[in-house]
């Protein structure tokens, strides 16, 4: 399997979120903020451990769950009829479930939180693992030679860190320094690469590997949307649109997750390619020229 993108405006999808660019207590920002939280009680849901609580493993948190997916998904309605507070109180009525079942599960703790934390640190490690090979097939170049060894250097600096910070258990910044590497490898790569046709090759042992590859690029896509918006990208009328691709998006995500639990690998990738798909067309609404 290969991905392929032309370098160029790329790096605009991974730079910084510029907030003040937007009213902090305007509708937008209002529902920037619902959206962001929304995805943080969807990763708690959907974390590790409490896929394995609603397989059975605890029935009473298996349940606080399901009532916290319902109530994430009646906030996603309220948030597309335009009713912001009632959605935010919906969410809260989700995370207050993922909370429950995360003290049931941990006898107190925080089993959720921790593993969500530790889910999306490891899908950040594996993106940024993949574009440092691609830095590496520079370092012998005539021209470009130099700065990807400087590149890798700041990429390994950073993901060391990371590292560091996790091991000391403080997760939160953890994530946010491996985050920061995989902008820089994304946004210097495509700076070293301007104009070419980049191409990054990955093998699966098995279709399950590369369903859970597609669900981590589509998680990837994700955050880079989000970026995009922040900066003021989908406003007006382009927010509809931009809507549209992420509902599109995200259906053929979860239709891809029940082709996944049935086992189905080879069904799923291709749902999941085609939920990806919609985000690319996101970004591309949004000027980024993404393939």
């Amino acid at each position: 399997m290969s991905l392929r993108w032309t370098a160029g405006l790329l790096a605009a999808a991974i730079t910084g979120t510029v907030f003040a660019q937007v009213p902090v207590d305007s509708p937008e920002q209002k529902r920037r903020l619902i959206e962001q939280k929304m995805r943080l009680v969807e990763m708690l849901i959907r974390s590790p451990a409490a896929k394995k609580a609603a397989e059975g493993g605890a029935a009473e948190s298996g349940s606080l769950l399901e009532q916290g997916q319902r109530s994430v998904d009646e906030a996603r309605k309220a948030l597309d009829e335009g009713r912001y507070d009632a959605a935010a109180l919906l969410l809260d009525d989700a995370l207050k479930s993922a909370s429950s079942a995360s003290r049931k599960l941990s006898g107190g703790g925080s089993a959720l939180t921790e593993s969500a934390q530790r889910k999306s640190l490891q899908d950040l490690g594996e993106q940024v693992a993949m574009y440092r090979r691609a830095v590496a097939d520079l370092t012998g170049d005539a021209q470009r030679g130099t700065e990807a060894r400087s590149l890798l250097a700041r990429i390994d600096t950073m993901s060391a860190e990371s590292a560091r910070l996790a091991g000391g258990g403080d997760l939160g910044a953890a994530n946010r320094k491996m985050a920061d590497a995989y902008r820089v490898a994304v946004e210097e790569l495509t700076r070293l690469r301007a104009g070419q046709e980049v191409v990054l090759s990955l093998n699966f042992a098995t279709p399950a590997d590369e369903f859970a590859y597609e669900k981590k690029r589509f998680g990837s896509n994700e955050i880079m949307v989000d970026m995009m918006i922040g900066e003021g990208r989908a406003v007006g009328d382009r927010r509809q649109l931009i809507d549209g691709f992420l509902d599109e998006g995200r259906k053929l995500s979860a239709q891809a997750d029940a082709q996944a639990n049935s086992g189905q690998y080879p069904e799923a990738v291709k749902l999941m390619e085609k939920a990806s798909a919609q985000l690319v067309r996101a970004l591309q609404a949004m000027g980024v020229p993404v393939f």
